[in-house]
């Protein structure tokens, strides 16, 4: 594409982001309240961090299901209204929001239920398939053609085979803004939470929130894939906003710099492109779009918005419980992205406070969950000589793959072996799934089993690809966090009925 032909959109004639906005849509606490609570706001952030980011958030929501409210069969994965996700966080929140739309209320099973049992069809794709990796080759398909990433994400992610839309084995319609902004003037009625992936633009620097109002107003009318394939996102090349595929905003939010290509929107009647990366870029938490979602919900009082981020990138990585031993990972990705996220985690809770004051919000009513969950709990473990000896041993294992391996291996023998085979959800072959792990055994971890778990999935790279066993460890340890914050997690379901 000739540079000469199409510029960037420069800062000169660059239209500003419009604000965070949900005066056109029906409002989310219309869905159903035999789920949900409309006198409650809820929302969810989860930060990037590649496919870690993916399964200990994925873990994290499985764990939110297994928190019930008082008095009531709603749980607070179901009580959700909001989700603002960046890079590997999107793609939880769109795989769940995938399968709620085309499956849960169908099969009227939990998501856990699915998730550990139901989905080997559709989890198989996720699990080896919606990594980095994958997606940085821009593989070719059985037919030999280039596949884009923005189709490995509907593929792999999304559940949708744009290619083969009669594919027995995936969903037959493409997520669409449209599941989830629902138009005033619509005789639909809001059935999902509302999802926003953020994207941070190219050009300035200015966060990105990818909602139909927003989408409009900046005239984009066809992407620009990775692969540089023209793919316009409707037939008349004129875009509502609403038929946008969620597909691209994850895509967007996800365009790591100088790892993953840029992703490029053309705009209408203009013969310039809007560039959009990695929304970590600008906020990798996604707390200032949803601080704002909240804020713009008209229905619900101000004390009684609530929000609760998910932090995958967090100070478990940046602080191993263990850190003047051999066991050091650093990652590509990471180190390239310290620009962004080094001086975040030092004031980040200020920073949220600060946001909520502004917007009337009370500053208690929210909660942080991340590895640093497990680390602060771990603290207050009693420490007996079998955990001093396993200190010893990480201290003394090199940092290598096929370590980390057996260590995963003994690991999952000594939960066997304690609490039994029949406390784990089976594969299709019959083997214990480790994730799957009871909660109620949760509270029987010793230290040494709890520093293994933290060890383990704090270390896990933001990384090109994930193996199913370091998959397994971070969704155990993703439900193990929200385990261990289940009575904060609770009182964030208590609706506040004072003046």
């Amino acid at each position: 594409m000739a540079q000469n032909k199409i510029n960037l959109f420069s800062e000169i004639n660059y239209n500003s982001i419009p604000a965070v906005n949900l005066n056109e849509y029906k409002s989310v606490q219309d869905r159903d309240n035999r789920i949900q609570n409309p006198n409650i706001a809820l929302g969810v952030a989860i930060s990037g961090g590649g496919s870690r980011a993916q399964f200990f958030s994925m873990g994290i929501l499985l764990g939110l299901e297994e928190i019930q409210e008082d008095n009531s069969s709603r749980n607070f994965l179901n009580e959700i209204d909001y989700f603002s996700t960046v890079s590997g966080g999107c793609y939880s929140a769109g795989y769940y929001l995938t399968i709620l739309k085309n499956r849960l209320q169908y099969d009227n099973c939990s998501f856990n239920e699915f998730y550990f049992s139901k989905a080997d069809a559709f989890k198989s794709d996720v699990n080896k398939s919606a990594s980095i990796f994958s997606l940085l080759n821009n593989g070719r398909n059985e037919k030999g053609e280039k596949v884009s990433m923005a189709q490995r994400l509907d593929l792999e992610v999304l559940q949708y085979d744009s290619a083969n839309p009669e594919n027995q084995n995936k969903f037959k319609t493409q997520m669409l803004l449209s599941d989830f902004f629902i138009p005033k003037d619509s005789k639909l009625n809001p059935q999902l939470p509302i999802m926003v992936a953020n994207g941070t633009a190219y050009n300035n620097g200015e966060r990105f929130p990818f909602m139909p109002h927003i989408i409009r107003a900046l005239k984009i009318n066809l992407s620009l894939a990775p692969n540089k394939a023209s793919l316009s996102l409707d037939e008349n090349h004129i875009n509502n906003g609403y038929d946008f595929p969620l597909t691209y905003a994850i895509t967007a939010s996800s365009a790591f710099p100088g790892v993953l290509p840029k992703t490029k929107f053309g705009i209408k009647n203009q013969d310039k492109i809007l560039c959009v990366i990695d929304g970590g870029a600008s906020d990798n938490m996604g707390y200032e779009t949803l601080i704002e979602l909240l804020h713009n919900d008209s229905k619900v009082k101000d004390k009684n918005k609530k929000a609760l981020f998910i932090d995958c990138l967090g100070q478990g990585k940046k602080a191993p419980f263990i850190n003047d031993g051999k066991i050091g990972l650093l990652s590509l990705l990471e180190t390239a992205s310290l620009y962004t996220v080094q001086t975040r985690y030092m004031t980040f809770e200020k920073d949220v406070e600060n946001v909520l004051e502004k917007y009337k919000i009370p500053t208690s009513n929210y909660q942080v969950i991340g590895f640093t969950t497990l680390r602060d709990y771990l603290l207050t473990l009693k420490k007996d000589q079998a955990y001093e000896d396993l200190v010893a041993q990480l201290k003394e294992t090199d940092d290598d793959a096929g370590n980390w391996l057996k260590l995963h291996d003994s690991f999952k023998a000594e939960l066997i072996a304690k609490f039994g085979l029949d406390s784990f959800k089976k594969d299709k072959y019959g083997e214990p799934i480790l994730s799957s792990l009871e909660k109620e055994k949760f509270k029987d971890f010793d230290a040494g089993k709890l520093l293994m778990l933290y060890e383990y999935a704090s270390h896990v790279e933001t990384k090109l690809k994930t193996t199913p066993k370091e998959k397994e460890m971070l969704l155990l340890s993703g439900r193990f966090a929200a385990y261990l914050k289940t009575n904060e997690l609770k009182d964030l379901l208590v609706e506040n009925k004072g003046i």
